[in-house]
């Protein structure tokens, strides 16, 4: 990948009532605003995410959380 290139997000509707599978982010990593953009989008679509094989520490959840606000 290119410096500046941006990785494709691949966004697959699980098939129920809500939900859905998020794949082409790397979750360890700061997210430009364009990709917490099209995660937010998802989110508000699909209700519930998920991220299979993330290996997050807690310093990468807690910053990707704050991508999306405070945490109260």
């Amino acid at each position: 990948m290119l410096r500046g290139e941006r990785m494709a997000i691949e966004i697959t509707p699980s098939g129920q009532a809500c939900g859905a599978t998020v794949r082409g982010v790397d979750l360890t990593r700061p997210l430009d605003a364009h990709t917490v953009g099209e995660i937010r989008a998802a989110w508000l679509e699909h209700h519930v995410l998920a991220f299979p094989g993330q290996p997050m520490s807690d310093g990468d959840l807690e910053r990707f959380t704050l991508s999306f606000g405070p945490i109260r």
